[in-house]
């Protein structure tokens, strides 16, 4: 009788240590990250990595169409090609594509001290934090991590 009482607490104990590791460990990706910090250009105040890319908007608010203008830094030879964004979940690891309507993909000229620019309108589905990937023709340009509340 006491042998069968030891297994299952031993049974017992092996699942709840599996339960604890599987729901409270968090995506190492995510506890590492951190959101980038905003920067001036111009007297303008947006988020990003000063001097290479940036977004300026008023944050994010988690599954509500949210409007960000895209500003880069560079010379025109690295501005050029079609832009896109993908948005990684960091906790999750989820991939989208931000934006509300069809993938802008045309650069403006100069905005805000920037190279270049776009307008934007992107929706971020979930609460939690957000690595946005800009591209130019398929080429990654630069990283922003975001947080949408």
């Amino acid at each position: 009788m006491k042998g069968r009482i030891d297994v299952k607490i031993f049974r017992v104990s092996v699942l709840i240590i599996g339960l604890l590791i599987l729901f409270g460990c968090s995506n190492d990706e995510e506890k590492n990250a951190k959101v980038n910090p905003s920067f001036v250009s111009e007297g303008v105040s947006m988020q990003g990595i000063e001097g290479k890319i940036g977004i300026l908007g008023l944050g994010f608010v988690a599954n509500e169409p949210n409007k960000h203008m895209w500003h880069l830094w560079g010379s025109e030879e690295e501005l050029s090609g079609d832009f896109k964004v993908e948005a990684v979940h960091l906790k999750t690891g989820e991939k989208i594509n931000p934006f509300i309507s069809d993938n802008p993909s045309t650069l403006g000229g100069p905005n805000n001290g920037a190279d270049a620019h776009l307008p934007s309108s992107m929706i971020l589905p979930k609460k939690g934090l957000w690595q946005l990937d800009a591209y130019l023709d398929d080429a990654l340009f630069g990283s922003i991590i975001v947080e949408a509340k």
